[in-house]
């Protein structure tokens, strides 16, 4: 959230998921969702989109400042739009990462408990 909220101008978000869209949309409830059900309904003049990933290709004719893909240790999805950054995020990436959060760091920031106390 942190990310596409310092993001300027279009932010994507792929999820792998229906079940994933879902939780999406919770964080993001102001997004426009692209995916089982809401194919139909896709607000082109949006700021912000979640698209489950095999949907994304419906969105190649628009580009985005950011792309965040979930579950990014999988292929990309095909008909991935263009974006000016595209950040990818897997608890099991085979490269070395663009970055680092682990849980301590998530205890340390308040945004998990501490499981011991």
């Amino acid at each position: 959230r942190e990310l596409a909220q310092v993001a300027k101008g279009r932010v994507l978000a792929v999820v792998p998921s229906h079940v994933l869209l879902q939780q999406f949309a919770e964080v993001f409830s102001h997004a426009c969702l692209v995916g089982m059900g809401y194919n139909d309904k896709i607000d082109w003049d949006a700021s912000t989109f979640v698209a489950v990933s095999d949907s994304v290709h419906l969105l190649d004719n628009l580009t985005f400042a950011h792309i965040y893909i979930d579950e990014a240790h999988h292929p990309f999805p095909t008909g991935l739009p263009n974006a000016t950054a595209t950040y990818r995020f897997s608890a099991t990436h085979h490269e070395m990462p663009d970055f680092r959060y682990t849980l301590g760091d998530a205890i340390n920031a308040g945004i998990l408990c501490d499981y011991d106390g």
